[in-house]
């Protein structure tokens, strides 16, 4: 290649210092978000589970322990629709609630569950139990308890 004269001359960057400081900002700030989200969602899912079994009524019996995820291809997580009562027993929202009431409650539920995803899967992972991989995906259950104290700050 032949050299030539340059056509324009170079753009003007930020001092390389200020440059440096910005983009550590930025990465740190994004991962603050990331870990914010997590939370956050954590908590989501945890009242969603309350609010589906006891209809949205703080007052009214809840003994659900665990509700359990499956993660898709692309990371994020869904609700599959069953819960662990305290005494270890699995049941279904559809189950207990009917098609209508406890499948809307899972759609709902999911919603929110896709924001738990590999960007904030230490923060969800931390308040969960690895199960059984089925039909080729990993599956979790979330402990509610745990999520439904994580700082949302």
């Amino acid at each position: 290649m032949a050299n030539h004269d340059p056509q324009a001359p170079a753009y003007e960057l930020p001092d390389s210092s200020a440059l440096s400081a910005a983009a550590h900002a930025a990465v740190n700030e994004l991962h603050a978000a990331q870990e914010r989200i997590g939370r956050v969602m954590a908590v989501v899912t945890a009242a969603a589970v309350r609010d589906i079994l006891t209809g949205c009524d703080p007052d009214a019996p809840f003994d659900a322990a665990w509700v359990e995820v499956t993660e898709t291809a692309d990371g994020t997580l869904f609700a599959s629709g069953a819960y662990w009562t305290t005494a270890g027993e699995r049941r279904t929202f559809v189950g207990d609630l009917g098609e209508a009431e406890g499948g809307n409650g899972v759609f709902d539920m999911n919603e929110w569950t896709p924001y738990l995803d590999r960007t904030t899967e230490d923060v969800w992972k931390a308040v969960s139990e690895r199960l059984e991989d089925r039909d080729g995906k990993r599956v979790f259950r979330i402990d509610l308890a745990k999520a439904a104290v994580l700082p949302l700050d």
